[in-house]
């Protein structure tokens, strides 16, 4: 199972000579497993240069299928949607996972698309066969990757925490879920239970909690107690906050470090250094 980060960054995205090694883009990613089946996490900004990738793989004449499972709908992780070139090209098929609240997940995602937002003015004149699916928690059937869905509460929006297994491996990915205070939250712990790889929102430092508690996120001392208490076999920061330059995510990275047992990472954009094998990192 090999995994790309196209976007890494939470909130909004970030440039600038201080932004290279991490990248800027918003969160996206794409995980492939050894048979070949894809599926792909958020349309954040990412998700442009992601959907261009793409071309060559089919979905550039209109025979590509991708199941695309949302976090949340913050426009850090859909604002892309509307720009995913895939989209535009007839026969394409794309379903959409995530939640909404009291809404539809359609009628939520269909606001990025008003006439006064985008000239696209609807998902209805997309030429793809897009479908899009409100899930509850537990498994949902995607073909190639064993896919468990957790609602959470993220702000007043639903969080979804996955869980996605394929080649014997194992990835939780909790970029949009709100821990107690108290402490992290027992289902997301379940969820992540014995993961080979543990993708967990970390945008402040342990020492930042007015931060998390004003936009949301999670802080590193978050990310490293629900690893542990989960026993993940390593973790990975992600959902950097925007004004946190490379050299900033290098001492949260440092701090996370010192406060685990476990290896810890920080996602980076793009290059060999975003790959996750099943062979390793």
């Amino acid at each position: 199972m090999k995994i790309r980060f196209w976007g890494v960054r939470g909130f909004y995205p970030a440039s600038g000579q201080d932004y290279v090694r991490y990248g800027g883009n918003t969160a996206a990613l794409e995980i492939v497993s050894d048979g070949g089946a894809r599926i792909a996490i958020d349309f954040g900004t990412g998700a442009v240069p992601f959907g261009r990738s793409l071309l060559g793989a089919g979905f550039g004449a209109g025979k590509g299928v991708l199941p695309v499972l949302l976090s949340h709908t913050h426009l850090d992780h859909t604002a892309a949607m509307p720009f995913f070139v895939p989209v535009f090209i007839p026969g394409n098929r794309i379903d959409v996972y995530g939640a909404a609240s009291e809404h539809k997940l359609y009628d939520v995602l269909e606001a990025l698309f008003d006439p006064h937002v985008c000239p696209i003015n609807s998902q209805k004149n997309l030429n793809a066969t897009i479908r899009v699916h409100d899930v509850a928690d537990g498994p949902v059937a995607i073909d190639g990757f064993t896919v468990h869905a957790l609602r959470g509460p993220h702000g007043r929006a639903t969080g979804v925490a996955w869980r996605i297994e394929a080649d014997g491996k194992s990835v939780a990915i909790i970029t949009a879920i709100d821990h107690p205070a108290t402490g992290p939250l027992p289902a997301a712990v379940e969820l992540a239970r014995n993961v080979d790889l543990l993708l967990h929102d970390a945008a402040w430092h342990s020492k930042s909690d007015h931060y998390s508690q004003r936009w949301g996120g999670a802080t590193a001392a978050m990310a490293v107690a629900v690893a542990t208490l989960a026993g993940a076999q390593k973790l990975m920061l992600t959902h950097h906050a925007p004004n946190h330059t490379d050299r900033d995510l290098d001492a949260l990275l440092a701090e996370a470090q010192a406060m685990s047992e476990r290896p810890v990472l920080a996602a980076m954009e793009g290059g060999h250094n975003a790959v996750i094998t099943s062979s390793g990192m």
